[in-house]
């Protein structure tokens, strides 16, 4: 019983996109009554993606429950979307767009005519209620509906958001001034001897204004995920696979795996997988971040999203659909539009409060000047009320972390940097110490010939030398061999021919092989092994090429053959090129750095020695690397860890921030919470640097919002009517308001043009 129930028990989770949420004050709500429900373990809203991410008990709760009390307080949840439909998301985004168009295009045509009568002909046109009225009437019953049902639904489950302020203040305007109208004709001296004060033109601007502001900030948003789209747009539709010896035409979502593709010039791969036949220049260039294209021939890998430029190619599919890196890249950056740093929370905390602070503050203002007028103006209380509700909606307080955040994630994807957690961009700036993995990270990740030199006698010519040795590697199944091999092929492929028949051929496990070549028995394998077996004296230029090899911590492998050493060759795994330039770059800005590897100590010092790092422990074992992150995490470091292998899985999951290469296995990159998706190390310092922009972007959207907020308010209260008699017009509130919210997105949208 017990396996089963824990099956039973165990939580299912999904991410469904959410169609009403008008503003950060909105995911507040909605992940707040979500996770109030039974069953519901986690919530997490995303107001830019306008997506909810649960995690609940399938066993207490199920989705149409979920899409139930998203319902009670005026959201809807597309359970039928969840699985990704981002085409679906795309339209229904475009669709919202338009419908916002038609709202924003209804308002401006009515509210025009209100705003010119109140402002210039005020008290000249015949039946000026009247005709205000009827105007206004489209503006709060079509454009406007959507704020007075959500803050209707809000208030019947006793919660507040910025549709709450909107409602408030514009019913208020409006009510009162078709109070007003309606006395002018119930009451025939109000006809001639008394001219009432309307506020058709504050509720209609008013909506008119935030309808416009947020007509603005979606064309925004949809500007600032265009990293994703982008993204998106590069998986073709339509793919060429050969099945029962024929070439026909499918939608790529019908690709299956082991299909063969035919990816002709100038189209775009469709799916991950190796070349069977071809040869081809590839452009990589949105994929890894290379802007030189990839040769590619027979067992070249290649991406989904990739342009073939040239020849035509035959492609094994090994990866498809959600599991190429196209799709894994669309996925994470997604994901980190989801997740939410301590800012964000910050944000939403003061959201959630900042409403009915607000209100109280909206009634204490009007009450105030009802009870102690002070010489104001006819109807100074209620202005004082409307402006209150309008100046202080906190659209650009929510706006200014996540656009922030949209931006620099978008930012990143595109410079080759996927960032799976927000989280990571919010802390990347502050780190102290860096953590870096060796193979595969500082280093290209495979064995490579860094030397060959050959020692020709009597009976052997350079070339001849050569093509034994090359015929021997072929031969062999070691994994140096390949490197060798491959080698030989690319310094003098010509030269290698006609090659040598191989008589007879045996490995010795653990030292190398021997084989016989025209009744000559030549040994090939590690320096201490040829030494051994060679009798004859080592010339003084062999022993001093290998023993520079040697302390360069270098494999250093001989040929020999009648006691002769014909060649000596020096096999390691180089550093990449930019290794030096990235740890220069990082040690600059203050960051210490450590070097980590599972590889011996004299090859680590090697390694250490070369990029001028100080902190070094080799022969480290996943639990060593994992210990070595928390200690220093005790010293109160902010630690990042480098890494790209299954070795790495711990200590990345345990880093305060993690870069995982895209070159690397599947679980390191899972782990990490930035993933480098050309393996390049050089994007770590982008990515600190872009944390730092993005941060310094949100810090500078905080000030815009909380000081508007600080300043208006008391402006929107009268409190300086007593001393200077000014007083603030709803619609100027309202523009002010829009203003602010605007502007915390265009400084947002600028993160993108920096450098």
């Amino acid at each position: 019983m017990e396996p089963q129930e824990k099956i039973t028990n165990s939580p299912s989770q999904g991410t469904y996109p959410v169609v009403g949420m008008t503003c950060a004050a909105c995911a507040v709500s909605l992940e707040s009554y979500l996770g109030s429900q039974i069953g519901v373990e986690k919530v997490v809203v995303s107001y830019p993606n306008q997506s909810v991410f649960v995690e609940y008990r399938n066993d207490l709760i199920q989705e149409l429950d979920l899409a139930r009390a998203a319902k009670e307080i005026g959201y809807e949840l597309l359970i039928d979307d969840a699985q990704g439909g981002s085409e679906g998301a795309a339209l229904r985004a475009s669709q919202h767009l338009s419908t916002l168009k038609t709202k924003l295009a209804i308002a401006t045509i009515c509210t025009t005519p209100i705003f010119v009568m109140s402002m210039f002909f005020m008290n000249k046109i015949p039946h000026e209620g009247l005709i205000q009225c009827l105007l206004a009437l489209p503006v709060i019953l079509f454009s406007g509906r959507d704020f007075y049902i959500n803050a209707y639904k809000k208030l019947r489950h006793k919660q507040s958001n910025m549709d709450t302020l909107v409602a408030l203040s514009t019913a208020t305007a409006f009510i009162y001034s078709t109070y007003q109208t309606a006395i002018q004709y119930l009451l025939a001296e109000h006809n001639h001897a008394n001219h009432p004060h309307f506020y058709f033109e504050s509720a209609t601007v008013i909506i008119t204004l935030i309808l416009l502001g947020k007509y603005l900030e979606e064309r925004a948003k949809q500007r600032s995920s265009a990293a994703i789209k982008d993204l998106l747009s590069m998986q073709p539709t339509h793919a060429t696979v050969v099945r029962n010896n024929e070439e026909i035409d499918i939608p790529t979502t019908d690709i299956l795996l082991g299909d063969f593709v035919i990816i002709k010039p100038g189209s775009r791969i469709p799916v991950d997988g190796k070349v069977r036949t071809g040869d081809s220049y590839i452009d990589e260039s949105a994929i890894t971040g290379e802007p030189i294209p990839s040769h590619k021939t027979k067992g070249s890998t290649v991406y989904a999203g990739s342009i073939n430029q040239q020849g035509v190619l035959k492609i094994l599919a090994q990866k498809i659909g959600s599991q190429t890196l196209l799709s894994q890249i669309v996925a994470r950056v997604e994901q980190a539009l989801g997740s939410k740093p301590q800012i964000q929370k910050l944000a939403d905390r003061i959201s959630s409060i900042f409403v009915p602070t607000v209100l109280a503050l909206a009634i204490i203002s009007a009450l105030f000047w009802y009870l102690f007028p002070l010489n104001t103006p006819q109807g100074f209380a209620l202005t004082t009320f409307i402006n209150v509700l309008i100046i202080a909606c906190p659209c650009a307080l929510g706006l200014a972390t996540p656009t922030a955040l949209m931006v620099g994630i978008g930012k990143g994807a595109k410079l080759g940097i996927l960032i799976k957690d927000a989280q990571a961009l919010e802390l990347a700036h502050r780190v102290t110490d860096i953590v870096f993995d060796k193979t595969g990270t500082l280093t290209q990740g495979k064995p490579m010939v860094t030397q060959i030199k050959t020692f020709p006698d009597a009976k052997h010519s350079h070339q001849e030398i050569l093509g034994i040795l090359y015929q021997l590697e072929k031969s062999s199944e070691h994994p140096l061999a390949v490197a060798i091999a491959q080698h030989l092929q690319e310094i003098s492929a010509n030269a290698l021919n006609p090659l040598p028949q191989i008589e007879s051929f045996q490995n010795v496990p653990g030292h190398g092989i021997t084989a016989q070549i025209h009744n000559t028995n030549y040994q090939l394998g590690s320096w201490d092994w040829i030494t051994q077996i060679t009798a004859a004296d080592i010339s003084p230029n062999c022993q001093a090429l290998a023993i520079q090899l040697l302390q360069q911590a270098q494999t250093t492998v001989a040929l020999s053959a009648n006691n002769h050493i014909l060649a000596v060759i020096g096999i390691a795994d180089p550093i990449k090129e930019n290794a030096l330039s990235t740890i220069q770059n990082i040690q600059n800005q203050g960051i210490k750095v450590h070097l980590l590897t599972g590889d011996n100590p004299q090859t680590a010092q090697v390694i250490a020695q070369a990029l001028n790092i100080q902190n070094v422990v080799a022969q480290a074992l996943p639990n060593t690397k994992l210990d070595y992150i928390k200690t220093l995490q005790s010293q109160n470091c902010i630690v990042a860890m480098v890494g790209d292998g299954i070795n790495d899985a711990q200590a990345l999951a345990q880093a305060d921030v993690s870069f995982a290469m895209g070159t690397g296995t599947a679980l390191a990159m899972e782990s990490a919470s930035i993933t480098l998706t050309a393996g390049k190390i050089s994007g770590i310092p982008q990515a600190l640097h872009l944390s730092k922009q993005t941060l310094s972007t949100i810090h500078l959207n905080l000030f815009w919002a909380f000081g508007y907020n600080v300043l208006s308010i008391p402006l929107a209260m009268g409190v300086l009517f007593p001393f200077t008699g000014f007083t603030l017009n709803p619609m100027i509130a309202g523009a002010a308001m829009s203003f602010s919210s605007i502007s915390v997105v265009l400084n947002s949208l600028w993160l993108a043009k920096r450098k």
